[in-house]
């Protein structure tokens, strides 16, 4: 606590704060001293007292290394506060702040959190790096990977990935909180695009022993030892992707939509930003979009979104685990290489404009795709409501966008 410091304290004496409080001056002096630390419910009072903000009571010289409790107590908040907010069980939740384990079924948790305790998302996910546990859990998933790394990479035939019943698999799925199933197929990624690596780093190897043309042997042994330093560097981040995607996956729906944005080029990446989505015609409950992955707004009255920086970057790092996950989903057309950002883009994407505007507007494949079947069969532009303001013609091969009064004037005319 920092009251002695802060300039309000100035104005009542210790017995005088005791008292608006509820406290003796034993305590309050206590609190001054740092001897002892009050409960949320006594931080509320104080600050009330004080006329201040509960965090201003707090050490915050000591705000870089503050955990997720830190906050939750700089909020004037109790555990069980943040519990009956969010609606969840307090055993969910002290997981989450005592080990950063997110609720499987909670996709948006972490956000939902930042809220209720009135934290940008970035503060909470820094707070969570900083707890003991989640540092414990890093350091010890790099050995239970690499053993497993040792243990099934160098294993000739078809790839299969670690065993159901290895006990470091078992042990890794525990400590994230997910079953042994759902982890196997996120390892067998993993370590999968590892055993490329190693596969052709052995190729190397072989041409650098036994070739004997000597330039071959040279140029063999660079890349022998560049396809080490790519495993060793690929196998060190597993921990930390692990981490990050526990954190931040989302269910098979919310994934797709997310690829469908991708895939119209409605996306922040970097610097550089590419079309709006209209939302209508992507989901009917926006509210499923995670808030970090997704950024909504109007173009005149039309609904739109398009992924975040932060959602550009999820769909392109963690594309092979949800297909690992999630067989048979949608795949992004455009996608990265973990070690290049140059972006490779797929067949194109259709766009409009609305009337009097310059905003490129996109439509989701999956809807366009069946509209496009029905304008086929009709032979004829079918009318797809955009607001009260606009709709969308949807043509065999084109769109259209017009104002709604006048596409239904002109229809009554004829």
């Amino acid at each position: 606590m920092n009251i002695y410091a802060h300039p309000n304290r100035a104005s009542l004496t210790a017995e005088e704060l005791a008292k608006a409080v509820g406290a003796t001056k034993a305590q309050v002096l206590a609190y001054e001293n740092g001897h002892r630390v009050p409960d949320p419910v006594r931080v509320r009072a104080l600050a009330r007292a004080l006329r201040v903000h509960t965090w201003e009571l707090m050490d915050r010289n000591a705000l870089h290394d503050w955990t997720l409790a830190d906050h939750r107590r700089a909020a004037g908040l109790r555990a069980q506060d943040v519990v009956e907010a969010l609606s969840i069980s307090p055993k969910n939740y002290r997981r989450f702040e005592s080990e950063g384990i997110v609720p499987s079924r909670r996709p948006q948790f972490v956000d939902e959190v930042a809220s209720a305790l009135g934290l940008s998302r970035y503060a909470v996910e820094r707070a969570i790096d900083r707890t003991p546990a989640v540092r414990e859990r890093q350091a010890r998933a790099f050995h239970l990977v690499v053993a497993m790394a040792d243990r099934y990479i160098p294993r000739s035939g078809p790839w299969r990935g670690p065993a159901p019943e290895d006990e470091n698999l078992i042990e890794l799925a525990a400590s994230y909180g997910r079953t042994v199933q759902r982890l196997r197929r996120v390892l067998t990624h993993e370590l999968g695009e590892l055993r490329q690596a190693y596969v052709r780093a052995q190729r190397e190897r072989v041409i650098a022993d036994y070739d004997t043309d000597l330039a071959r042997q040279a140029s063999a042994n660079y890349a022998y030892e560049r396809w080490q330093e790519i495993f060793g560097r690929d196998l060190r981040r597993i921990p930390h992707r692990l981490e990050r995607f526990h954190r931040t996956a989302q269910p098979s729906d919310v994934w797709q939509m997310l690829v469908d944005l991708y895939n119209a080029d409605a996306v922040t990446h970097r610097r550089e930003v590419g079309n709006w989505a209209v939302t209508s015609l992507l989901t009917t409950k926006p509210q499923t979009l995670p808030a970090h992955f997704v950024a909504h707004g109007y173009v005149d009255d039309v609904a739109v979104c398009r992924l975040t920086a932060e959602g550009t970057t999820h769909v392109q790092s963690f594309a092979g685990l949800y297909a690992a996950l999630f067989p048979g989903v949608r795949r992004p057309v455009r996608t990265t290489n973990r070690s290049s950002s140059k972006v490779r883009t797929g067949a194109g994407q259709e766009t409009f404009t609305l009337p009097n505007r310059a905003e490129r507007l996109a439509v989701p494949q999956p809807f366009l795709g069946s509209k496009r079947t029905e304008a086929a069969d009709a032979n004829a532009y079918l009318p797809v409501p955009l607001s009260p303001t606009y709709v969308l013609g949807v043509g065999p091969t084109s769109l259209s966008a017009h104002y709604f009064d006048t596409l239904y004037r002109s229809d009554d005319t004829d």
